[in-house]
């Protein structure tokens, strides 16, 4: 009879178990849950352009789309050498064992111990009062297997395990995202040095014709022809364009410097990088249903949904505090005196120690507990809310940032045409007698200032194509969403 008592109160609590839930239902998860907002105006405007076309979202070497080797060869050394990545794969990892760790606490556990405790016994002690045969100096030899499994009938370890989880699943997500920081830092210091490499030689130009204008101003002067007044004017803006010179150069070795540290390398390192700039897509690809689907394409928004998962199951095992907890801890083994009894069957020992504790009274840290556990999965979920609007708004405003820069830049690209032009014609007119000097230079002056500003917006091109690639979530895709997909 107390046998099958004990047994209907296991089955009781075994139903029991399966019919309660603590962990917060989907509804209360997305009770303040935002869905994703709606791009659909910023893309039929972007597409009324020539500059972007619809197409698929970028894949995991986005920077293929440059067809550049050394830029592959960099990225290549960034993923293998940059520290930061290094560094989150090793949290990503240590959160895999983390989980490995919760997931035993699902599991009966089974130990081994073995001793032999050498004793001297009083004469006059307990143990020979009780028992005088024993000898005075004795070793207490002990083998025993110790099991210990505590019944989880309220999911309180299958939600640590399930919070854990989320953790893991978090960091993988924060390593895509530090991957994707990293290497699209790579290729805008790609893209700056190379630029810059380009305005150092148009600075040089810049400051050649400067100087034959300085020179022929010089030899007015000598000839009495003019006053020094223009003298005074060309030697001042010879020294502006010579400042220029010194400070593109510190840019290019500050780009140096910064690449070579994204890539695992000394400040110092030669790069052994030309000034020839890679090829741009010819359009900005925009992924058809953009709104949609851009919280499973983006790692950070990814990152955060888990986070909030794994507060959720946090929450289940807070409640799991309010009831009991049941567990068994059970001892078999051998125990004796002398070693050559000690795998007889009179030598067995053994014990079963079910135990049952329930919580009374515990001055309210229980429901405290729950309430701190709620209040952190609320801020985590406002927190991606947040996100959510600050990624659509980042995908928006490159949108119309690419859109302007390129239209710029197709105007440009005619203006520095029509420039050369002009200068084309004048050094026709003083062939034939009709133009001077001054006038070669200064058209050359132009053409020198517009196509500094040409290539300014070039870079521009460049870095709105990699930041929009980098707001597409650059390659990354998560296919399970743990609380929503984008909609209430």
């Amino acid at each position: 009879m107390r046998l099958l008592n004990k047994s209907l109160i296991f089955c009781s609590l075994t139903f029991l178990s399966g019919c309660l839930n603590l962990t917060p239902s989907s509804e209360e998860q997305a009770q303040n849950l935002i869905p994703t907002p709606s791009l659909d105006n910023t893309v039929e405007k972007a597409l009324d352009t020539p500059f972007f076309s619809v197409g698929s979202w970028p894949e995991e070497n986005w920077w293929n789309v440059f067809t550049n080797l050394q830029l592959n060869e960099l990225m290549n050394r960034a993923l293998a050498q940059n520290p930061t990545l290094q560094s989150i794969q090793r949290q990503v990892e240590n959160a895999k064992q983390r989980s490995i760790i919760a997931r035993g606490q699902l599991f009966p556990l089974l130990f081994f111990n073995a001793s032999d405790n050498l004793q001297f016994l009083s004469k006059n002690g307990l143990y020979r009062a009780l028992n005088p045969n024993l000898p005075l100096s004795a070793g207490l030899i002990d083998m025993t297997l110790a099991f210990t499994y505590e019944f989880d009938f309220w999911s309180k370890y299958r939600n640590i395990f399930q919070a854990a989880l989320g953790r893991e699943k978090a960091e993988e997500a924060s390593q895509a995202q530090v991957k994707l920081i990293i290497t699209t830092a790579v290729a805008q210091a790609f893209f700056a040095l190379k630029t810059n490499l380009i305005k150092a030689e148009l600075y040089r130009d810049l400051c050649e014709v400067r100087k034959n204008i300085f020179n022929l101003q010089n030899l007015l002067l000598k000839n009495a022809l003019s006053s020094k007044l223009p003298v005074y004017l060309s030697e001042e803006v010879l020294l502006e364009s010579e400042k220029l010179i010194f400070a593109i150069e510190e840019e290019v070795e500050v780009d140096k410097h910064l690449l070579n540290i994204l890539i695992g390398n000394g400040p110092d390192v030669p790069l052994g990088i030309d000034a020839e700039l890679p090829s741009l897509p010819k359009t900005l690809v925009i992924p058809e249903c953009l709104s949609l689907n851009l919280l499973s394409r983006r790692p950070d928004l990814m990152a955060q949904i888990w986070r909030v998962e794994a507060l959720a199951h946090e929450i289940g095992v807070a409640r799991a505090d309010f009831f009991p907890n049941i567990n068994l801890s059970a001892i078999l083994g051998l125990e004796s005196f002398h070693f050559s009894n000690l795998f007889n069957g009179s030598s067995g020992t053994g014990s079963a120690e079910p135990a049952f504790t329930l919580p009374i009274y515990t001055a309210g840290t229980i429901q405290a507990n729950i309430d701190s556990k709620r209040a952190l999965f609320d801020a985590a979920l406002f927190d991606y809310n947040d996100l959510i609007l600050k990624s659509a708004q980042e995908v928006a405003d490159l949108l119309v940032l690419a859109k302007s820069i390129y239209g710029q830049q197709s105007m440009q690209a005619v203006i520095v045409g029509c420039a050369d032009a002009r200068y084309g014609l004048t050094e026709l007119r003083k062939q034939n007698g009709l133009d001077n000097d001054f006038q070669i230079y200064a058209l050359q002056e132009e053409v020198i200032q517009k196509k500094l500003a040409n290539i300014d917006l070039i870079y521009g091109q460049y870095l709105a194509t990699v930041k929009l690639i980098k707001a597409l979530g650059g390659g990354y895709a998560s296919d399970f969403l743990p609380i929503a997909k984008g909609e209430k």
